[in-house]
């Protein structure tokens, strides 16, 4: 299942679309949790404010970020939240269902974000999670780290700069 621009769609997250990204989210984290001794209305819980505080983050951190839904039809494949400004063009969050992982469709939205970015002569930034298996298909696509955190790396992509 290779992923096409025709194929795939992008449309602003709204309101109805709040339940899937919650969703999106607990599947997402529920694989780091299953090590813990926790019943499954704690780990409910623990995802339900660990989801509100993300939200919070992002509206702190992050006010002028795009929120998008990523499609194929009618389908909905996950999220993907972009903030542009006038030095960088930063990749917030890529989320896909775990079934449209491997598939192409990340590295499609990632190199339309690299060509949009170099037409407009910014750098692009991500900060992706150390234990993320995407760090590679950044890198592969050109990507430099340049800083760390913890649990995070600080990537930037410069194009022909």
């Amino acid at each position: 299942m290779t992923a096409t621009l025709q194929s795939i769609a992008l449309r602003p997250a709204v309101l109805a679309d709040e339940e899937f990204l919650f969703e999106l989210f607990t599947i997402n984290r529920s694989d780091e949790l299953k090590s813990l001794d926790w019943g499954p209305e704690r780990i409910e819980e623990f995802l339900t404010q660990q989801y509100a505080a993300q939200r919070r983050f992002l509206q702190a951190d992050y006010p002028q970020a795009n929120q998008l839904m990523i499609l194929r039809g009618s389908d909905r494949l996950g999220a993907i939240v972009v903030e542009r400004s006038e030095q960088e063009i930063r990749l917030v969050d890529l989320v896909l269902l775990p079934e449209y992982r491997n598939a192409g469709v990340g590295t499609l939205l990632i190199k339309e974000l690299l060509a949009e970015t170099a037409g407009v002569g910014v750098i692009f930034r991500v900060q992706i999670m150390r234990t993320n298996p995407a760090v590679a298909l950044f890198e592969r696509l050109g990507l430099v780290k340049t800083g760390e955190t913890g649990s995070h790396y600080q990537m930037e992509w410069r194009g022909a700069q």
